[in-house]
């Protein structure tokens, strides 16, 4: 089970550009998992959530579960599979705004939306298997994914 951290921290953290398309700050990206804390609590300790900008895909800002809880920190993003993350979500400008201004109680309203409109494209790089192992199936659901059956 995995708390939230009381404050986001530097480790690994890079300034971001901007100038660019925004992201959350990390103080509100680390907000916006505490209000879903339900969500987070059941990730295993290294479970990585990405948000970058598609326009430039140079910088991200990470969720990670950590000992102390739930982080939050850019970092330079220098593909997916370097990403080290479970889930990379890659939004467009509109959508990144709309992330930024619901980062609270409606962020994982606006995800799903952004998800199944394309506005956001949600890499999986772990097999579901894996991310309900790791405590991710709640998550996974509230952006919309349901798998059921035999199929997963």
């Amino acid at each position: 089970m995995t708390s939230i951290a009381v404050d986001a921290t530097p480790d690994r953290s890079t300034t971001p550009n901007r100038g660019v398309d925004p992201l959350p700050s990390p103080e509100a990206w680390l907000a916006a998992a505490a209000y879903h804390g339900e969500l987070f609590a059941p990730l295993d300790l290294g479970v990585r959530i990405a948000l970058l900008a598609r326009s430039s895909p140079t910088q991200m800002i990470v969720w990670e579960a950590g000992n102390a809880g739930i982080d939050a920190q850019f970092e330079a993003f220098a593909g997916y599979t370097a990403s080290g993350a479970d889930i990379v979500l890659a939004a467009d400008r509109e959508s990144l705004l709309e992330v930024c201004s619901a980062v609270t109680e409606r962020l994982f309203e606006v995800l799903r939306a952004g998800i199944r409109s394309g506005h956001i494209v949600c890499y999986v790089l772990k097999r579901r298997c894996v991310l309900e192992e790791r405590g991710l199936d709640e998550l996974l659901d509230a952006l919309g994914f349901a798998f059921m059956g035999a199929c997963r």
